[in-house]
């Protein structure tokens, strides 16, 4: 129910992007939908019987404004291997999103065969997204940080 949900709010407010609305509302069986957009912020409100939890964590997906692909310039996989965000287990993660960076900063380990490579970024700029869960396998170039560049 509550992943439902999630999932919903966030094809509305796709929907809601891709067509330069301000406020969208659904009405499905019981439950009602309304979001709007005021100034950078997405506002959802749901009928009755949603938990305050399941908005605030609506809310919080909501809120990173997705960024615009000329801005924003792509950290890569430089080989196949499994992605690893921290050094080790429980340990901090080298980069995080709002980090500042510059070409010999290390953003991840690639582990491959059963060698762990530090990657350094190659760029300077600002994390602004991770776009792998740690512990997952990366291909050859797919993409593993989006970066604002400046």
């Amino acid at each position: 129910m509550k992943v439902d949900f999630v999932n919903k709010v966030k094809q509305l407010v796709a929907l809601m992007n891709e067509n330069d609305l301000a406020e969208i509302e659904v009405q499905e069986k019981a439950t009602k939908i309304r979001i709007r957009k005021a100034d950078s912020t997405v506002v959802v409100e749901a009928s009755p019987g949603k938990t305050e939890e399941l908005e605030r964590e609506s809310v919080k997906l909501l809120d990173a404004k997705e960024p615009d692909p000329i801005d924003y310039v792509e950290i890569t996989a430089p080989m196949v291997g499994t992605f690893y965000r921290s050094s080790s287990p429980g340990a901090d993660a080298f980069v995080n999103i709002g980090d500042n960076i510059d070409v010999d900063t290390v953003v991840c380990i690639v582990e491959a065969m059963k060698i762990m490579n530090e990657v350094k970024s190659g760029i300077e700029g600002k994390i602004v997204e991770v776009l792998v869960k740690d512990s997952e396998p990366v291909e050859y170039g797919k993409p593993i940080f989006r970066v604002k560049q400046g």
